[in-house]
């Protein structure tokens, strides 16, 4: 099975998907592979960037807090934030005065909701790339935030006040969440931290689609800190060529930009009906001796 990050990964500039890499990974679909994404984005808005690839394994959204069917969005796997976690963190993101976007309800017919009127500038830039979307609607108040049902948050703001933040809902909520603070692919001057289930990471979803399809091997592609559990849980990991030096150190190798639809070229090289076998034989059983992967 091939699982790829999105954003940064397998889109190009402006979160695109080129006309390339669709027609590609749809000609390699079609002659079998196992391939689908893993992505911090929602299931509408993953299934909006990602549209025309003919998917037919599970997908992961929201940084792993969902499996679901690719076509219906259909949930085949949920991790959902504990209740009074939650509480604890709308209280702390009150305190450090960074306010969070909370995301409840499905995958299909989500809400994500903030206070009016306390967004960062973080928040503003985010959300003025949503513009439009139903599933994004302020609340008067802290209180009207949601506690039951949240399975994300995304809190966004400058890098000191996360890092102090990230240190303190860790300390609260005792290893219950999982808390991933990383730079923005399409707005560097934001730092995001990406809240969730401990459970709801990509790591998580790489051995649950293990079991779910019975695969032996899985290999990943990505470019953020959000990719690493994913990277770890992999049999072999690639790296984009503009992906995070954190991310880069992981990697079993490093392939093309995004920019250059790196994820396409090296999958071609590999599984095209006309590239050597070896290479294939590789990414599926391991370098050689005396081999490097690239």
């Amino acid at each position: 099975m091939i699982l790829s990050d999105l954003d940064g990964t397998l889109l190009g500039p402006g979160a695109a998907l080129s006309t390339a890499t669709r027609d590609g990974i749809n000609d390699l679909l079609a002659n079998g592979l196992q391939f689908s994404y893993a992505t911090a984005r929602s299931y509408v808005s993953a299934a909006r960037v990602a549209d025309g690839l003919d998917l037919q394994i599970p997908v992961t959204v929201s940084g792993g807090a969902f499996q679901l069917d690719p076509h219906t969005g259909a949930i085949l796997n949920e991790e959902r934030i504990p209740d009074a976690d939650l509480d604890t963190v709308l209280r702390l993101c009150r305190e450090h005065r960074v306010p969070p976007i909370v995301y409840n309800g499905i995958p299909t017919a989500e809400r994500a909701a903030w206070v009016e009127g306390e967004e960062s500038d973080g928040m503003r830039r985010f959300l003025a790339d949503r513009v439009g979307d139903s599933r994004f609607r302020p609340t008067p108040g802290w209180a009207q935030l949601p506690r039951a049902g949240g399975f994300y948050a995304t809190i966004i703001g400058e890098a000191s006040a996360i890092a102090a933040l990230t240190i303190d809902i860790g300390a609260a909520t005792d290893g219950r969440l999982s808390l991933i603070a990383q730079i923005d692919t399409h707005h560097p001057q934001d730092t995001y931290l990406e809240l969730s289930a401990a459970r709801a990471t990509k790591a998580h979803a790489v051995a649950w689609l293990r079991d779910y399809l019975n695969v032996a091997r899985v290999i990943v592609y990505g470019d953020n800190l959000n990719d690493l559990p994913m990277f770890r849980a992999a049999d072999q990991a690639y790296a984009v060529a503009n992906a995070a030096p954190e991310v880069l150190a992981a990697a079993t190798g490093v392939i093309g930009a995004n920019t250059e639809d790196g994820v396409l070229h090296h999958l071609v090289s590999a599984w095209s009906r006309d590239a050597p076998t070896m290479r294939a034989a590789e990414m599926l059983n391991g370098p050689q001796s005396g081999s490097m992967a690239t």
